[in-house]
């Protein structure tokens, strides 16, 4: 997991700037990575994390949802997607490639988000890794 570096610490329910907390956990891994699913499910979606139109800088970046049969929505973050809307894939396919953030974020660890949602709620994503459970 990306530890702390200056653009803040990639842990579960970090302070961020303002009253935010990070939704997620960072998974440090070099820019062009093989990203597979965690869970088996369905894609269905794939998105930006920044509107292009308002950060041209960041536009670029990608993410993908899983959701798993749960109902279980796994969000990829900085992955450009290999799959598409509504491919049903397995655990452990190949769903995307990570992203380069240094040009971005110069000092950042490089790393791919990962967060769960169900419904509106941001559920611990360390108790879908096995061995990371809290």
């Amino acid at each position: 997991m990306r530890g702390t570096d200056a653009h803040g610490s990639g842990d579960y329910l970090a302070p961020r700037a303002g009253n935010r907390q990070h939704n997620g956990i960072d998974l440090a891994c070099y820019p062009g990575t093989i990203v597979c699913a965690i869970r088996p499910g369905e894609v269905t979606k794939i998105g930006y994390p920044y509107d292009p139109t308002k950060h041209p800088e960041k536009g670029h970046l990608r993410y993908i949802q899983v959701t798993d049969p749960a109902g279980y929505a796994l969000r990829y973050f900085y992955v450009q997607a290999l799959a598409t809307v509504g491919d049903i894939v397995e655990t452990g396919q190949p769903i995307g490639v990570s992203q380069a953030l240094g040009d971005i974020y110069p000092g950042i660890t490089e790393h791919v988000h990962f967060e769960v949602k169900r419904g509106a709620a941001f559920m611990d994503p360390r108790n879908f890794l096995t061995g990371m459970a809290r």
